[in-house]
């Protein structure tokens, strides 16, 4: 993938992409956009998790599509919350990103991010952008 890059735009802008492909979900009164999203539970219980993929070591971007990376990133997370007999209800992403990815490959990575956590009934509430050496994806999901 060639083209603007993540380090062309800037991670205001970068986060603003993100934002902007999200929306606002029901039941979060708060987020995506701020350092933290507010959630309305039910019944006030709540299962988390959390996985990461670390570029050269889970994934690598001459072998995998940004796509199928994004659906395998909310999958792992969302097969877990629901392995405890929950429903997923969120997701919280973290990326470190090298300034040198195209907006592109970030781009493809949340349409399959988006796909797998809508098929699930989960939005994406929030996260993190960061300056990496490699990409390296933090997901935290949700569910009660």
């Amino acid at each position: 993938m060639t083209g603007t890059t993540v380090g062309d735009l800037g991670e205001i802008a970068v986060v603003d992409r993100i934002i902007a492909a999200t929306g606002q979900a029901p039941g979060v009164p708060v987020g995506p956009g701020d350092d933290a999203a507010v959630l309305a539970c039910a019944d006030g219980r709540v299962v988390v998790t959390t996985d990461m993929l670390v570029e050269g070591r889970h994934f690598r971007r001459d072998w995998s599509e940004p796509h199928d990376i994004g659906h395998k990133a909310a999958a792992e997370n969302l097969a877990d919350i629901a392995a405890m007999g929950a429903t997923p209800t969120a997701l919280v992403i973290a990326l470190a990103l090298p300034p040198t990815t195209p907006i592109a490959w970030v781009d493809a990575f949340l349409a399959g991010l988006l796909e797998e956590s809508a098929r699930a009934g989960a939005a994406l509430v929030g996260g993190d952008l960061v300056r990496g050496d490699a990409i390296t994806i933090g997901v935290t999901a949700l569910g009660d």
